[in-house]
C-alpha cells in the first residue's frame, strides 16, 4: 500500500510543474537551490509527509525560483500552482507581530504596556495577569496556560470570548516575564487588542495594512472560511479526503498564503525591502527579546524574539550571519519561511500534510547560501562516542520525580556506571501492559548523552526549580527544557473518586470540530511512586478533593482539573473541555438504535458489545465517528471522510455530536 501511494504521488508530481524563473533557476546560480528545495519536497511528499507542496526563493526583493509540486484536489485533478493558498498555521503569528508594531507606529499603544490596559475585560483568577505587557505576548513570556481554541470544518463558535472565559478561571503557569514557553493565547489576545485599537477585524486590518501594500494577493484567512484555490488536505496513508480547515484565531494561526506571498512579506524586515514598519519597529522585531531563563542556558534559546520562533540560527551566528525564522503547523498543514536580514534572501515553503517544513527551507537554505559564496554551516564531523566520566557529586541533589509536560519520570543517578538513568511513572499502561525501559543517559564531556540518537542535556537551576535542557536540538542548535522537577509533596492530597485506569470520553465537543487521534478519549492514571498526582488529559498536581493544578510549569498547553456533578454523575472539566467516565456509556442494542442529543447538547456516546457491521442515519450536520479506546482513541470511522457500512470490533465505542433534539440512527448487525 505504501508503494502504491508513493507511486501516486510522483505521478501527480509529474503532472503538475508550476516552475517560475526559468532556466536561470534551473541551470544559473540557483541550480543547487532548486535540486535541494526538489530533494527535499519530493521525499518528504514521497516518504507519505503530505499531498502537495509550494516552495519559493526569494533574492534582492525578486522571486528567483517557485515550484508547486502535487495535486491541490485529486478529484478534478487540479494541480497546486503559485496561486494555490495553504494554511499556514503558526506562521500567522508574524502577520501578528506586524500589526501590533504598525499599532505602535500609529502611537496607539507602547510594546511595554499591560496587555490589559488596552484589553481591560482581560482578567484572570491569578492577580499577576496585570503585569502581563504586550511584549510578552511576542515572546511567549505571558505565562498563559496555552491554546483554547478548536479547530473547525464549520465556524460554531466565538474564539474570542471562549478565550476571556477560560482565562477568567485560569492561573498563570509562571511569573510574567520568567521564560519563554510556547503560547498560542498570547497572539489571540493581541489579535483581539488590534480590533480594539483599530476599529477593524484582525483580518481586515491585515489586508489594508500588510497584504494589500506588499502586494500579497493570494493571502487570506484559513483555507476553510475563503475557499477558491485551495490545497485540500489527503489523509496519509489512506488518501481519505478531510473537509477545508477552519482556524479563526486568525492571529495565532488562521491564516492562508503562498510560498511567494511568504516570502513578499519577509521581505519587509530586510533593509532593502519594501517597508511598512517604521525603522525603529523593523529594527525591534529582528532583535533579541530574552527572557530571565536565558542566563541559566548553555547556548542560544527558542522563543527569545517577536513573534518568531528564534531570531538567530546558532550555526548562522557563529559564521556571522543573523536567519530568522517562523514555522507554522495546523493538523493538516505544515509551512515555514527562513530569513537572512543582511542578504536579502528568503526560503519559504507549504505542504498539505503534517510534515518538517523547517527541514526542508533549511535545507535549502544551506545550499543557497553555498551556491552563492555567502558563509554557511558545514556538517560537523564525525566523533566517536565519549567514555563515561564521573558525575559531579554536586548534581546529585537532582534526583527526584519530573515531567516532560506530558507525563512524570523518576531521575536516578548511577554512581558507578555514571549514568543518569530515567524511569516512567506517569501515564501508566491501560490493562496492565509495561512500562517502557528505563533511558540511561551517560556523563561524559559535561553534557548527559545519548550516544545512540546523538542528543546531550544539562542541568539548569535557580533556586529550588530545576530543569534538564535539551542541548542543540537536531538542525537548529537551539536548547530548550527536556523536562522540569516536580515538588515532592509531603502531605499529598487525592481527588474525591478513583483515577487510576478510568477512561474518560469527550462531553461537549463541536459536531464540526476538526477531530484526530487522541482527541476524544483518554486514560486517567496514577502511580504510587508519585503521590498527589494524577495523570488525565496531561499532568496535575492535587490541590483538594476536586481540583487538580498544571504541574508542568514549564511546557506549551497544559490544563488542569476540575471534577463536578452533573445530573448526579461526575464530570471533569479539562481546559475548554467536559468529560465524563466512559463506563456511562449505554451498550449498542441489536438492530436499531436511536440516540437523542438532550437539551444540553452533550455528546452522546455507545459501547460496542461484540464485533458488529454499523450504517448510520445522522442528521444533516451531525457527526458520527467509532473509536477505539485503546490505540491511542484512533479513529476507525468518521462521517466527515467516510460513508457506507462500516465493521466495528468488540470494546469500541460510538460518538455522536450534534444539535439539541438531534436524533441519530445506528443499525448494528
Amino acid at each position: 500500500m505504501k508503494r502504491i501511494v508513493a507511486l501516486a504521488s510522483v505521478c501527480f508530481l509529474l503532472l503538475a510543474p508550476c516552475a517560475i524563473g526559468g532556466e536561470a533557476a534551473e541551470t544559473g546560480e540557483y541550480a543547487a537551490a532548486v535540486v535541494a528545495a526538489r530533494e527535499a519536497v519530493w521525499k518528504t511528499l514521497t516518504t507519505g509527509g503530505g499531498s502537495s507542496a509550494t516552495v519559493a526563493i526569494m533574492d534582492g526583493g525578486k522571486i528567483v525560483y517557485s515550484e508547486c509540486f502535487g495535486a491541490a484536489e485529486r478529484a478534478t485533478n487540479r494541480p497546486a500552482d503559485k496561486e494555490t493558498r495553504f494554511n499556514i498555521g503558526s506562521t500567522s503569528k508574524m502577520f501578528g507581530a506586524a500589526a501590533i508594531l504598525l499599532l505602535a507606529d500609529d502611537g496607539k499603544l507602547g510594546l511595554d504596556d499591560p496587555a490589559a490596559k488596552h484589553l481591560p475585560e482581560f482578567v484572570m483568577r491569578d492577580g499577576r495577569y496585570k503585569e502581563i505587557t504586550v511584549r510578552m505576548l511576542f515572546n511567549h513570556s505571558s505565562g498563559l496556560p496555552g491554546s483554547s481554541f478548536i479547530f473547525e470544518y464549520e465556524p460554531a463558535y466565538d474564539p474570542h470570548a471562549l478565550l476571556l472565559d477560560v482565562l477568567r478561571e485560569s492561573d498563570l503557569k509562571h511569573a510574567p516575564g520568567a521564560m519563554g514557553i510556547y503560547c498560542n493565547d498570547g497572539f489571540t489576545l493581541a489579535e483581539m487588542i488590534v480590533e480594539r485599537l483599530s476599529g477593524k477585524k484582525f483580518i481586515d486590518f491585515v489586508a489594508e495594512r500588510i497584504f494589500e501594500p506588499l502586494g500579497m494577493k493570494d493571502s487570506a484567512a484559513s483555507v476553510g472560511e475563503t475557499g477558491g484555490n485551495v490545497a485540500v488536505y489527503y489523509d496519509v496513508p489512506t488518501g481519505r479526503k478531510f473537509p477545508l480547515e477552519v482556524v479563526r484565531v486568525h492571529a495565532a494561526g488562521g491564516l492562508s498564503s503562498t510560498a511567494e506571498d511568504l516570502c513578499r512579506f519577509a521581505d519587509s524586515f530586510t533593509p532593502g525591502g519594501k517597508h511598512i514598519l517604521s525603522e525603529a519597529s523593523r529594527q525591534e522585531a529582528l532583535k533579541s527579546q530574552p527572557t530571565g531563563f536565558t542566563k541559566h542556558l548553555h547556548g542560544a534559546p527558542m522563543l527569545d524574539a517577536f513573534g518568531w520562533d528564534y531570531a538567530w540560527i546558532p550555526d548562522y551566528r557563529e559564521k556571522g550571519v543573523q536567519v530568522l525564522a517562523k514555522s507554522g503547523g495546523t493538523m493538516f498543514y505544515s509551512t515555514n519561511f527562513q530569513l537572512v536580514p543582511a542578504e536579502r534572501l528568503v526560503v519559504a515553503a507549504s505542504i498539505a500534510g503534517r510534515a518538517d517544513a523547517p527541514g526542508v527551507t533549511r535545507a535549502i537554505l544551506d545550499a543557497l547560501m553555498e551556491e552563492k559564496g555567502l558563509p554557511f554551516p558545514e556538517k560537523p564531523p564525525v566523533k566517536k562516542p565519549g567514555e563515561p566520566q564521573p558525575i559531579p557529586s554536586e548534581l546529585f541533589a537532582f534526583e527526584g520525580a519530573y515531567t516532560g509536560g506530558e507525563g512524570a519520570v523518576r531521575f536516578f543517578f548511577d554512581r558507578e556506571k555514571h549514568t543518569l538513568n530515567i524511569h516512567h511513572l506517569l501515564p501508566s499502561p491501560p490493562d496492565g501492559e509495561q512500562l517502557p525501559p528505563p533511558v540511561a543517559l551517560t556523563y561524559s564531556d559535561g553534557f548527559f548523552r545519548d550516544f545512540e540518537k546523538g542528543t546531550s542535556y544539562y542541568f539548569a537551576s535557580e533556586g529550588k526549580d530545576v530543569y534538564l535542557i535539551y542541548e542543540k536540538i537536531p538542525g537548529f542548535g537551539m536548547n530548550v527544557p527536556a523536562f522540569q522537577r516536580l515538588e515532592e509533596i509531603e502531605a499529598p492530597k487525592r481527588l474525591s473518586i478513583e483515577m487510576n485506569g478510568v477512561l474518560w470520553m469527550m462531553r461537549n465537543m463541536l459536531p464540526g470540530a476538526q477531530i484526530m487521534n487522541g482527541t476524544l478519549m483518554g486514560w486517567s492514571s496514577t502511580s504510587p511512586d508519585l503521590p498527589g498526582y494524577v495523570f488525565g488529559f496531561g499532568l496535575q498536581k492535587v490541590e483538594d478533593f476536586g481540583f487538580a493544578s498544571i504541574a508542568a510549569t514549564a511546557f506549551r498547553d497544559q490544563l488542569s482539573l476540575q471534577l463536578f456533578r452533573k445530573d448526579g454523575k461526575i464530570r471533569a472539566r479539562c481546559g475548554i473541555f467536559v468529560l465524563s467516565r466512559a463506563d456511562e456509556a449505554e451498550e449498542l442494542a441489536d438492530g436499531k438504535n436511536s440516540v437523542l442529543i438532550g437539551p444540553d447538547g452533550d455528546n452522546e456516546w455507545r459501547k460496542v458489545g461484540k464485533g458488529v457491521i454499523l450504517s448510520f442515519s445522522r442528521p444533516e450536520k451531525g457527526r458520527v465517528l467509532v473509536v477505539d479506546p485503546k490505540n491511542d482513541a484512533a479513529l476507525l470511522y468518521d462521517s466527515a471522510a467516510d460513508s457506507g457500512e462500516f465493521f466495528a470490533p468488540e470494546g469500541m465505542f460510538v460518538f455522536c455530536a450534534g444539535a439539541p433534539g438531534d436524533v441519530f440512527e445506528i443499525e448494528a448487525k
